[in-house]
């Protein structure tokens, strides 16, 4: 990595074309080193770092849990858990960029806190409750 945040700078046109193209980008402004990338490129790689969400049918009703994070949800059908386990990621993650990334029983959270910032709640919802899930009966 040799680029400074000056050259990228000066070049942000291009470096942006390249981080379209999925090509890296990488840069320091000393101490610290950044890269640019595209936010499918980054949400996709998000998505295989966090646990898959578990979607469990049970009592009637439905629960979905994300393994190591405080977050869940319960509906009477599918679509209001999904619907709620959404809400709960979004508000963690606010709690999270507000006070949480700090307490260090949440730090482990920060690729999940990039994941629900870099998704819209649709892409949410289909990431829990995609077609590839199966729902598990207690």
């Amino acid at each position: 990595m040799n680029e400074t945040a000056t050259d990228v700078r000066r070049h942000w046109r291009a470096h942006l074309d390249r981080a379209a193209a999925q090509l890296p980008v990488a840069f320091s402004r000393a101490p610290d080193e950044f890269a640019v990338v595209s936010v499918p490129l980054l949400r996709d790689a998000l998505r295989r770092s966090v646990p898959t969400p578990l979607v469990v049918a049970e009592d009637g009703g439905w629960s979905i849990f994300l393994d190591g994070y405080p977050v869940a949800a319960d509906g009477t059908d599918l679509d209001e858990a999904l619907d709620d386990f959404v809400v709960a990621l979004i508000d963690y993650t606010d709690a999270w960029i507000d006070r949480l990334h700090s307490v260090p029983n949440h730090q482990h959270a920060v690729l999940l806190a990039h994941l629900v910032a870099t998704s819209t709640p649709d892409e949410l919802r289909e990431w829990a409750g995609g077609p590839a899930r199966t729902a598990v009966t207690a």
